[in-house]
């Protein structure tokens, strides 16, 4: 298992994962940074919308980026 680190990102601010979680695969963990993204993505207020989730390693190597989609939920 290795572990894997979990940032919000925007353009003006960061939210960072110190805590990280340990998958069997990158795949696995690029999985849950696009569940997340989606999740986030939702959400009525839209307040993450621009944000991404940025994927570290525990050498703090950044290996994928999921954007936060912009959903328009009025059209669903």
């Amino acid at each position: 298992m290795n572990k894997y680190f979990f940032d919000l990102v925007n353009p003006q601010s960061s939210n960072y994962d110190f805590r990280g979680g340990e998958f069997p695969s990158p795949e696995r963990a690029f999985q849950l940074a696009e569940l997340i993204a989606l999740d986030l993505g939702i959400e009525a207020d839209r307040k993450w919308s621009g944000w991404t989730i940025k994927v570290r390693n525990i050498h703090g190597q950044q290996l994928f980026s999921a954007p936060v989609p912009e959903l328009d939920l009025a059209s669903a």
